[in-house]
């Protein structure tokens, strides 16, 4: 079996012989739980080959007929050839090759952000040259120590252990793992070239706390991080949100319902530290109904959205250069709608909030057609009874 698995080892290192990340293949060897909620992240899925709406945006793009697609940063940073011919000027397209069908955003790449340069147009990972040394953060925590693999036993020599791995070095010292900063190289703001902002997290009006992107957006599951280790726990590498594991978002949002002589009044709280539903593409509904016996009166929906636009008219992000309209859920803000609709004793309020993943207007200017991305999808749903 071993010998099995040294062979595949070769090939796919023969495959990726010309690449500056050892291939995610590699890690699922000893790190199946993790490889496994990777495939079925948005990291995994972020080229134009694996991701329709990226793809039906890059098709648009003015940029795609200059040959420079400088969405790779973030899209498909693993992809060495097309980062180092974007890099030199040089005609820089996504070609489906394995890394842009299998790893865009590999694992080992991400473990070697070493830090982060802030920009205003777009922030940019720095990436340690140190190929087999891989940051990482123990129990939630940066400590200040190098981790090669070991074995240690006890005084008796009876219980033996190992630690760190025999294939590569781990870093838990730097505190970009522990705090969530090594996430803001793609995900904290993203400007156009006319200099206009089309996309941020607002995390400036965070409340500073315990919370980050990593405690957030990739809690500690069941299972060990490894085949080599003992912990019962791991940081889930599939990366919550609205793609993938939405249901672990829901718990930061809070909804309520309260009856006065005027009419029903609902509450929506957003307790994440940045603002919901950021993207332009994004749309989000509260949706309420008031059921009483066997009937059901639907409220109007209340709608959050951002539209970008141009000489006053909506336009795609690139072209953009200001917002035409927008209702967007602030970090920690909270909003409060009233609706006119006398409520009776008895009668029970369901309260809603949904989201679509691309707005439907937005989708047939697009030309996406994947019904799954324009359809409704429930994120947190509660009922009140008066």
């Amino acid at each position: 079996m071993s010998r099995y698995l040294l062979l595949f080892a070769i090939s796919l290192l023969s495959l990726f012989a010309s690449q500056k990340f050892v291939s995610s293949q590699i890690c699922k060897t000893c790190h199946p739980l993790i490889y496994g909620e990777y495939r079925e992240s948005m990291h995994k899925k972020s080229s134009i080959y694996n991701d329709p709406v990226h793809r039906a945006v890059w098709q648009m793009h003015p940029l795609r007929k200059k040959g420079s697609y400088k969405c790779a940063p973030c899209h498909s940073p693993s992809d060495t050839g097309l980062m180092e011919a974007l890099k030199n000027g040089k005609r820089a397209l996504p070609v489906k090759n394995e890394i842009q069908k299998s790893e865009p955003i590999g694992c080992t790449y991400c473990h070697r952000i070493q830090s982060v340069e802030h920009a205003k147009k777009a922030n940019r990972n720095i990436i340690s040259d140190k190929e087999r040394l891989y940051y990482a953060a123990k129990n939630g925590k940066a400590q200040s120590s190098v981790v090669k693999y070991h074995k240690t036993s006890d005084l008796m020599g009876l219980g033996k252990k190992s630690e760190g791995s025999p294939f590569h070095t781990i870093d838990y010292g730097n505190p970009n793992f522990a705090n969530g900063k090594m996430c803001i190289g793609c995900h904290e703001h993203k400007r156009n070239s006319k200099g206009f902002t089309v996309c941020s997290m607002d995390l400036e009006r965070s409340k500073k706390g315990k919370r980050n992107c990593i405690t957030c957006h990739m809690p500690q599951v069941k299972g060990p991080i490894s085949t080599l280790s003992s912990e019962e726990t791991h940081a889930y590498h599939g990366f919550s949100g609205l793609h993938n594991s939405p249901n672990m978002l829901s718990e930061y949002i809070e909804l309520g319902a309260e009856v006065d002589s005027e009419g029903l009044t609902v509450t929506l709280k957003n307790e994440a530290d940045h603002t919901l539903f950021a993207h332009p593409l994004r749309v989000a509904e509260l949706r309420v109904e008031v059921i009483r016996g066997d009937k059901r009166f639907k409220l109007p929906t209340v709608t959050f959205f951002t539209i970008l636009g141009k000489d006053g008219k909506p336009a795609m992000p690139w072209a953009a250069e200001s917002v035409l309209k927008q209702n967007r859920i602030e970090a920690h803000e909270s909003k409060v709608m009233k609706f006119d609709f006398r409520v009776e004793k008895g009668d029970t309020a369901e309260v809603t909030l949904g989201y679509r993943i691309v707005n439907p207007k937005a989708a047939k200017k697009l030309g996406i057609k994947e019904s799954g991305l324009t359809e409704f999808k429930v994120l947190k749903q509660r009922r009140f009874g008066f």
